[in-house]
């Protein structure tokens, strides 16, 4: 039996299903997260000099096609039908993430490596997922995490048959199917879960964490239930800790890998945002996926996206709930740059520098070929032990960056503790 409370404004109270994890941070141990209040802005500063001022037209957000709902003209298309930066995201092929998501956890080992430990273990080794997406989410997406067989349950194959780091589609069907249908088989309903966690013994062949996605035209139906997405956690499970469940749930709703595929893997967004470096210094989430992801609306973007415009938002970093997150200035039809402050607080408490941090957007761009990619400040600090160049590129007061290509400029005027105000030019 499951019970969901619900506050008046249609915010999940806690959420109760056997051995689910509780959320948001309901643990018996854990103390309930409370979001921060958003402070107040700062008051603008000084305006534009009055040659400029002559040359440029403040202009409110504009209004354009609906994308996903979102009628900001800065709301990109995405192409293909993969993973990608843009806001038509398909939620029959991936996971519509706001809400709770009943997350089914099957534990699996093989004719060849016998269940190694408690399974106990290895849901807490994972569970701290769920708040660190809720928070990351500002309260909009659960993870309701529940064992739907409490031991080890025994896979048909060995390990070593449904490849290893990097297995084919083929064989990551295959595991998935095995792995569901010996759960099944040993009693688990699947049709109460939205979304599957399959996670290996340690000391098997399965390393890599992979996350899979249904085929419409080949589903995948075990006893009656279509399983359309499933995250399998191989032993690097025990490297990344709890934030590749963060990573590789993010990709079920339709996010793209940050980190490069080849060469210097952190050259795109180095620690910023858990797509990126899983065990960045800055795991949020950047505030351009949470738009996609519908955790940031419409009302929380300023959008600059006519020539010889500007705009100026005061930002509160995304790391706290409300107030505007997203200076965008679109660039092309799928391209803008963008601009969010990032504090040192919450997910984001071991950050390496605070500030604002600009990024450039290409939702054309495939996952991990850099369809986000962060813009180095040349007058930042050297990076300390432990962070990289990316890692200290945020802006401030007083810095501008124009990329003289694009015609785009941004000037940090301000900041304090919670925000930057940040003025936008395209010109």
């Amino acid at each position: 039996m499951s019970e969901t409370r619900v506050l008046r404004d249609g915010t999940p109270a806690e959420v109760r299903q056997g051995n689910a994890l509780r959320l948001p941070g309901e643990g018996r141990n854990t103390p309930r997260f409370r979001f921060p209040r958003m402070r107040r802005p700062l008051p603008l500063l000084v305006l534009w000099v009055l040659a400029v001022l002559l040359a440029l037209t403040a202009v409110p957000t504009q209004h354009a096609h609906a994308v996903n709902g979102s009628t900001s003209p800065c709301a990109l298309q995405g192409w293909g039908t993969t993973v990608n930066e843009g806001q038509n995201t398909d939620y029959t092929q991936f996971l519509n993430p706001l809400g709770i998501k009943n997350v089914g956890v099957v534990y699996v080992d093989f004719p060849d490596v016998a269940g190694a430990g408690d399974v106990a273990d290895y849901y807490n080794l994972l569970a701290p997922a769920a708040d660190w997406v809720w928070n990351a989410s500002y309260g909009k997406t659960g993870l309701s995490m529940r064992p739907m067989v409490n031991r080890w349950v025994r896979m048909p194959t060995a390990s070593n048959s449904y490849g290893t780091s990097s297995p084919t589609y083929q064989q990551h069907t295959r595991y998935v199917t095995d792995a569901l249908r010996a759960a099944a088989d040993a009693g688990a309903d699947l049709a109460r879960y939205d979304l599957f966690y399959i996670v290996s013994t340690a000391h098997s062949q399965v390393s890599g964490s992979h996350t899979w996605y249904w085929t419409p035209t080949q589903p995948i139906v075990i006893k009656g239930t279509t399983v359309r997405w499933a995250v399998t956690f191989g032993t690097d499970m025990w490297h990344w800790g709890y934030k590749v469940a963060a990573h590789e749930t993010a990709h079920v709703f339709g996010a793209p890998d940050l980190y490069a595929f080849s060469g210097d893997q952190h050259r795109y967004v180095g620690g910023w945002d858990v797509m990126g470096h899983v065990a960045g210094a800055a795991p949020q989430y950047f505030g351009w996926l949470s738009w996609k992801f519908g955790w940031t609306g419409d009302d929380q973007v300023v959008c600059v996206w006519q020539n010889r415009t500007q705009n100026t938002a005061t930002l509160n970093g995304v790391e706290y709930v409300g107030g505007t997150k997203l200076l965008a200035v679109k660039t092309g039809t799928t391209t803008a740059y963008v601009a969010e402050a990032r504090r040192k607080a919450h997910n984001d408490s071991g950050a390496c520098s605070s500030g604002v941090v600009i990024y450039k957007v290409d939702t054309s761009v495939a996952s991990g070929q850099g369809p986000i990619r962060v813009v180095p400040n040349p007058d930042a600090a050297v990076p300390p032990p432990g962070c990289g160049t990316l890692d200290m590129a945020t802006w401030q007061p007083g810095q501008t960056f124009y990329d003289r290509a694009a015609d785009v400029q941004f000037t940090v005027r301000s900041a304090d503790a919670h925000n930057s105000t940040v003025n936008a030019v395209k010109w």
